[in-house]
């Protein structure tokens, strides 16, 4: 199925009274299917949330690339859809790979939560390092900081620091939030990376984090949005779409289809974010980079009417275009990707 389109309508078939709600057991992955299934309840369905343990969630010792990819955060679900287990699944559509198997589709995307990392100090670093709460952490104030150790698993976040932040050192980290967090204050780094949704999704906003400015530090592709999947021709179709944000659904398809053309998954190194434009109210705004592990870059920034005639297909072009002329090819090349845009 391509990125672009949307989910074909089920066939008819008979709908089950309890429709079953497949997610992983973390906090925040618990979070995101209450959040669902409370929506739904309040629509008149009945919902029944059943947790998998998937390989993503059992393999900590190792990074994702090297077992692969944030696909593993989603193959049991899939499978116990598969096997009639449950009905539909909620993901972070940042761990989908950027095609779904053909069984399968994205019923629903619901409408965005915030889309930018953060970077979580440690307890002491925060207190000594005198930034402001609500400063923007741009390249040159976390440069200003000093030689500094931050953890985070992400090769996008990885590759951004390395070629922006020369002094910082970047170890991995695995495990839910609040394990990461725990971790933070008994490793010995000065800070941690994560999205700002997982924090906003489990009311950690009080952490001594900042926002770290997306005109540098470009989310990956989905990043802040919730997707439900279901079989194709699934009688869950219907009850789950209500739930559907078109204006994110057009945005994200962008996002991962310019992911997917990259010949890349959720774990390449490669930022993709389509806003409204502040500017022009009637435009949209893209920010994409490809890295590789050095931190070379080629980056594109383009806006497109919001009339214009094909516009998901047309900004995709404009962003591709310009990836190529800014030696993308290279960069894939580097990162071992057969690709040619």
């Amino acid at each position: 199925m391509s990125p672009h389109t949307s989910s074909p309508p089920p066939s008819k078939s008979e709908s089950p009274k309890t429709f079953k709600l497949a997610t992983r057991g973390s906090p925040l992955a618990m979070w995101q299917a209450n959040f669902v299934a409370e929506q739904l309840r309040a629509r008149g369905h009945t919902i029944e949330i059943k947790t998998f343990k998937t390989t993503g969630d059992i393999v900590q010792d190792r990074f994702l690339h090297e077992i692969g990819g944030k696909g593993l955060f989603i193959k049991e679900l899939e499978e116990a859809m598969l096997a009639g287990e449950a009905h539909l699944a909620v993901h972070s559509l940042k761990d989908l790979p950027a095609r779904i198997p053909s069984q399968f589709q994205l019923a629903a995307v619901l409408k965005r939560h915030e889309s930018s990392d953060v970077i979580v100090f440690s307890e002491t670093f925060g207190k000594r390092c005198g930034l402001n709460p609500n400063t923007l952490v741009s390249e040159g104030i976390l440069r200003s900081l000093g030689p500094l150790t931050v953890a985070t698993s992400s090769l996008r976040r990885q590759s951004l620091l390395a070629g922006s932040c020369p002094d910082i050192k970047t170890v991995p980290v695995r495990g839910n939030v609040n394990t990461r967090l725990h971790k933070l204050n008994t490793e010995g780094w000065q800070a941690l990376i994560l999205a700002e949704a997982s924090l906003e999704r489990l009311e950690l906003t009080s952490l001594p984090s900042h926002r770290l400015d997306p005109n540098w530090f470009v989310p990956c592709a989905g990043q802040g949005a919730l997707a439900i999947e279901t079989l194709a021709n699934s009688p869950a179709y219907e009850v789950v779409r209500q739930l559907e944000c078109s204006e994110t659904r057009q945005a994200v398809n962008i996002e991962r289809s310019v992911l997917a053309r990259l010949g890349g998954d959720c774990t390449m190194p490669f930022g993709c974010l389509i806003t409204n434009d502040k500017r022009h109210t009637n435009h949209l705004l893209a920010r994409a980079v490809v890295l590789d592990s050095d931190g070379n870059s080629a980056k594109s920034v383009k806006e497109i009417n919001r009339d214009s005639k094909n516009i998901e297909f047309a900004l995709e072009e404009l962003i591709i275009d310009e990836l190529r002329r800014n030696n993308a090819n290279g960069i894939l090349a580097r990162l071992g990707i057969a690709v040619r845009i």
